[in-house]
């Protein structure tokens, strides 16, 4: 339990921009794109800085099925083929799951932090609201743990479905 609370206070403070609060104009395009696998770009070449990828993603918003980067006086729009985040690390810890994005955000799956099965590349895939309604898709080998602990969970609780359970939120991992 004492690892779960340390990690849940880490989350807790780490010091979000209050994109939510902020309602600029919006002023245009800029030539920034986050491709299939998560991968953030700046005029076709790829961000290697990773704190200006975890910068720009902290200021990340989602309306009118349109990503922006926002700040308390413009919005602009850039293009994201599927999702912003992608979840590179999965952890069981206490009856919980916290999910690691490649942004190096962790997230308490749960009710706040729900999991949706979406398509992807013909194949149900399970998605985790990071925050606001940006999502993060669970890049292959997550989702392919997370198949296996569900299937081992089916067998234990004889379902008919591939589910796992975070503090007591049960969610669908497969179809």
């Amino acid at each position: 339990m004492d690892r779960l609370k340390q990690i849940v206070e880490k989350i807790d403070q780490s010091s979000k921009p209050p994109v939510h609060l902020w309602n600029p104009e919006y002023v245009g395009d800029i030539d920034i794109s986050i491709d299939v696998n998560a991968n953030w770009f700046h005029e076709g070449e790829r961000i290697g800085r990773d704190k200006l990828v975890v910068l720009f993603s902290s200021i990340l918003w989602y309306e009118n099925e349109q990503h922006y980067l926002v700040t308390p006086v413009e919005k602009l729009a850039i293009d994201v083929v599927d999702v912003p985040f992608m979840v590179h690390q999965t952890e069981y810890i206490d009856q919980t799951w916290i999910v690691t994005t490649n942004t190096h955000e962790s997230i308490v799956v749960g009710e706040e932090n729900p999991v949706e099965l979406r398509q992807f590349a013909g194949q149900w895939v399970p998605y985790v609201r990071i925050r606001y309604d940006l999502w993060a898709r669970l890049n292959r080998s997550q989702y392919v743990q997370w198949v296996e602990l569900a299937l081992e969970r089916q067998e234990k609780v004889a379902s008919s479905n591939l589910e796992l359970v975070s503090n007591g939120y049960v969610f669908e991992v497969a179809r």
